[in-house]
Order: C-alpha cells, then structure tokens, then sequence
C-alpha cells in the first residue's frame, strides 16, 4: 500500500467516525429526559452513571398534639419531656364552657404547670373549648374571659404562639360565629394567630368560605364527628373532606387525628359515650358495652397518605391527644410516635412466670417458644404481657411442662387442664362478657354496634397490657408452646 492510498484510508475512517458520532448525538437529542435520579451505564465499561434532575420537594408536614387533661399531674411532665423529639408543637386545653339551662353559663379554667411547659421549647397555642350546646355565644363574656386566660399565662411567663377556638357550631349558626371571631380577632394581640377546629359538616355549608376571612388558622377535625357506633375513624370519608378542604381553604389547615379510644354504652334511652371519667356507674341501665379504639395501622397509612399530598395549604397533622402514663382509653406514646414517625407496628405478646420468691422471667416472645427451668417449688403467677406497641390478640392456648404440681387454676377468661404430663391454659371461646376499660378490651376497633357485639369473644392486650391468666404450683414450670388464635 503506497502512502497516498495510507493517507486516504485515514481521510475515510477519519469521516466514517465523524458521521458516527454525529449521528450518535442527534439520537441522543432525540431521547426524552431521563427521570431524576435515573441510572444509566455504558454497556463497555462497568462504570454507573447516575443522571439527577430539579424535583419539587414536598416538604414533611408537621406533627404536633392535644394536651386535654383538666387536671394536670406528674405524669404530664414526663409525657412533655418523652414527646419532645416526636412533635413539633402543643395546643393545650386551657379554657372550657359548658352552658346550663338556667343560663349561668360553667367556665373551668385548667390549672396548667408552667413551669414544665417553660421548660418545653415547642411552640404552644391554648385552646379555647366552648360547648356546642350554647344556644348562642355571649361575645363579650367569651372574649373576656379569653383575655383573662391570656393575661394569666402571661403573668406565668409561658409565651404563647396562639389562640385556638373549638367550638362545634351548628351550620345554622356560622355567621353568628364569625361575628365572634371577628371581634375576637380585633381583640388578640397582633403577634397571636387565631386558630379554630372545623367540623366536616361546615364544608358543605354556604357560609363557611366567609368564616375564614377572620382567622389565621383552621383544624379540620376528622375524627368521631358522626354516630360514635360508626367508629373513631373513616379513611375513606376522611380523605374526602381532605380533598374538600383544600378545594375550598383560602388559609392554611391541619387535620385533627385520633389517638383514642372510648366506650359506647347502649341504654333504656339511648347510647352514652363513656372516655376517661367513668360513667356506667351513674346510669340506672347498661344493656350493651362496645369498646372502640382508633387503629394504629389505619391512621398510620392515613398520614403517609397526608403526607404524599401536594398542598401548599395544608400545613401539619394535630393527634388528640398526649397519654399519660394510667391513661386507659388512649394509644401508648411509643404507639403514637411510630404512627406519626411511619414506624415499625407489632404487637408482642409475652408470658411471664411470677413466683413468691420475687423470682421473675420471661418465657415466651410472640409465637416463638422459649424455656428456663425453675428450680424450686414455688407458687407461679402466669401473666400475659403485651411489650410491642400495638394492641395483640391474646394467645387461644399456652402449654406449660411442671413437675410435682401440687395445684392450678385459670382466670380472666382462661381455664386449665392436664393433658399428657401438660398444664394446658386455653381462652373460654364461650365468655362474651363485657370488658371495663382496663388493659385488655374487646376488639371492636370501628365496628358498628351489632357487628362489635357478635365480636365480643376475641379480645386484644393493648400496650404495656397486663393480665393475669391464673397460677400453678409446683417444683418446676416452663413453657412449652404459646399458640395465637
């Protein structure tokens, strides 16, 4: 091959790969964008390349909760102090009204310590609850009374970011309510928002637009807000109201979630809803008893669904309430933190052996079976535990190996048999009594009445639960196999 052949060969390769990587190029332009955070790679090398892209970043909504105890404690301190890393605010109970027929209206203001709620760094709204069975609002008197709190707190040196209003008016009664709000407005210092809890109902309502022109602030209450027989919570129908809300809001907006539980009592005149304070006792008839509690697992894929929504109006999530330690009709705060925070959710049922030495241990976690051998006689307590942070159905059988057994016995629900050198405790499927608010309900979480009342057979161990099944005793007692329904 002579050189002037050599240099046209090399002028030819030359413009064979110049039209091959233009080509290359224009297909490229070609191309659609690639979605952000998409990895491509060249089939050549081992090398990834990772192409990112501008998204809009919906930012997490905030998570605050209700204080509603009327009588603060001990347990109160320690709940602020637990929750401090979960939620970002407090709205607090500070002011409540009730109306009485013969017109002297019941004002009780909550003593709140404020010292433990100086010591919290969160912002802090007080709440303002006024009966929605005031026939109507005597504004002056309201708004006076309003001041009063506000000039306490003060005094106090709790710094507040707001006022909210809860007051359940009937849709007939809206402009008369933003009459109120209005003045109040005009009354509160400059620097204090003005909040007020909305009932779904209100979303239909001509006049509920024009309500908005008076405040900084709205809290769509989803929870309980229709026949309590129905349950704490619908997702479906609260979604909806979501939706409405934000077609409709001209401010920003939190929704109002639950963290409760309560009981519906079914009487000679009709049903009672009993929560904290205890009410079957004052009434001269109890025909049926349904325990209802918001489920965890419910209202925690309810909130990553808030959460995914895109809605510059819709600001926070609020959770009623805070529990405190005793509280009987309310989630655990560990239970609450993991729905808010998107968390693990299990329930983790123990047996627990107790004996009159102050000897304890545990023997059993879940499903899976574990054993330690005792060595002296003694008298066992045999308890079932709930350590996770959801309610659990509680075991239908658990089997236990002892040796030298001198006596047994089942409790609460359970009975005991020997069978093949085995203590056998088993759940009585025929007790359908009715359970006291007490660590152990019945699982009828959002049921209606009859369905609940047919349900009354299982029961659940909330969280922290404990209930004792029965004793035995002898020389030696260990697990053998823990069986759930």
């Amino acid at each position: 091959m002579g050189i002037g052949n050599l240099v046209k060969n090399i002028s030819r390769n030359q413009w064979f790969l110049f039209a091959l990587l233009s080509a290359t190029v224009f297909m490229s332009a070609c191309q659609p964008a690639s979605n952000a955070n998409e990895t491509t790679a060249n089939p050549n090398t081992s090398v990834a390349v990772k192409v990112t892209s501008e998204t809009n970043h919906q930012p997490t909504l905030s998570q605050e909760v209700y204080i509603w105890q009327r009588q603060w404690r001990p347990a109160n301190q320690t709940a602020l102090v637990q929750s401090q890393s979960a939620f970002q605010g407090l709205r607090i109970l500070a002011l409540q009204a009730h109306p009485k027929p013969n017109g002297a209206d019941i004002w009780f203001e909550v003593a709140v310590n404020h010292a433990w709620l100086q010591a919290d760094p969160r912002p802090k709204i007080a709440v303002i609850r006024l009966d929605g069975q005031f026939v109507h609002l005597n504004d002056e008197q309201v708004i006076n009374k309003i001041n009063q709190v506000l000039a306490t707190w003060q005094a106090k040196g709790t710094h507040i970011a707001g006022v909210e209003i809860d007051h359940d008016s009937a849709n007939s009664k809206l402009p008369a309510y933003r009459d109120f709000l209005t003045k109040l407005k005009a009354q509160l210092p400059t620097e204090l928002k003005l909040s007020i809890t909305a009932l779904p109902a209100w979303l239909s309502s001509a006049d509920f637009p024009v309500l908005l022109t008076s405040i900084d602030e709205l809290v769509l209450q989803i929870h309980s807000v229709s026949d309590p027989r129905l349950g704490l919570f619908d997702a479906t129908q609260g979604w909806q109201w979501v939706q409405q809300l934000s077609n409709i809001s001209t401010v920003p907006y939190l929704i109002a979630l639950p963290a409760y539980g309560s009981a519906v009592i079914s009487t000679a005149s009709g049903y009672k809803v009993e929560s904290e304070t205890p009410l079957r006792d004052q009434l001269k008839s109890v025909n049926v008893v349904q325990e209802l509690m918001a489920d965890p697992q419910v209202l925690q894929a309810f909130v990553h669904k808030l959460q995914s929504r895109t809605d510059a109006k819709l600001k926070g999530i609020i959770w009623f309430r805070l529990p405190l330690e005793g509280d009987k009709r309310v989630w655990s705060l560990d239970t609450l933190i993991a729905v808010a925070q998107q968390g693990e959710l299990t329930a983790k049922i123990e047996l627990v052996l107790s004996s009159d030495n102050d000897i304890q241990t545990t023997l059993a976690t879940e499903n899976k079976a574990k054993s330690q051998q005792i060595l002296k006689p003694q008298l066992f307590q045999l308890s079932l535990i709930n350590r996770g942070n959801i309610a659990g159905d509680i075991p239908a059988s658990l089997s236990l190996a002892g040796q030298a057994c001198s006596g047994y016995d089942a409790q609460n629900g359970y009975r005991v048999k020997q069978k093949n050198g085995l203590l056998i405790w088993q759940w009585r499927a025929e007790n359908i009594a009715a359970l006291a608010p007490t660590d152990t309900a019945p699982s009828a979480t959002n049921m209606p009445m009859p369905q609940a009342h047919k349900q009354t057979q299982k029961h659940m161990l909330n969280p922290g639960g404990q209930k004792v099944i029965g004793w035995a005793r002898c020389e030696s007692l260990y697990l053998q196999g823990i069986y759930a329904p």
